[in-house]
């Protein structure tokens, strides 16, 4: 296990994120939980890929608003957090419920090698990059 993981239990459906690694498995429901590999393009036509917009020092994440099909945002289907990423460690995340629009702002003091993640409740772990 590394930090920063993310782990899904195919039984609750839980979702984890690994801050301090250690022990070899993560057990939920009686059964090892799945690493969510980060996925970097588009799945079935869907639009996954966060897209990262810089203005000044500001930061917009979104996921389809910019490719002109918004990622529905449905009790069924939506997407849970944006995390925006900084070169030097600095995380910074926004959690999102059904009915909210699926992008996120953040101010940072550095907006080079900038990464985005963001996760479906329905297709998990997705990173983009500016």
């Amino acid at each position: 296990m590394n930090k920063k993981e993310i782990y899904k239990c195919s039984v609750c459906g839980k979702v984890i994120e690994i801050l301090t690694p250690g022990v070899p498995d993560t057990i939920c429901c009686g059964q090892p939980m799945q690493l969510m590999k980060e996925q970097t393009a588009d799945w079935k036509g869907e639009k996954h890929v966060p897209k990262i917009t810089i203005d000044g020092n500001k930061v917009t994440v979104d996921v389809g608003i910019s490719m002109g099909t918004p990622h529905p945002m449905t009790n069924e289907h939506w997407i849970m957090w944006i995390e925006l990423i900084c070169k030097n460690k600095c995380y910074k995340r926004k959690f999102l419920s059904p009915g909210d629009e699926p992008k996120a702002t953040f101010v940072v003091a550095d907006t080079e090698g900038l990464k985005a993640r963001e996760y479906c409740n329905i297709h998990g772990l997705w990173l983009g990059t500016e």
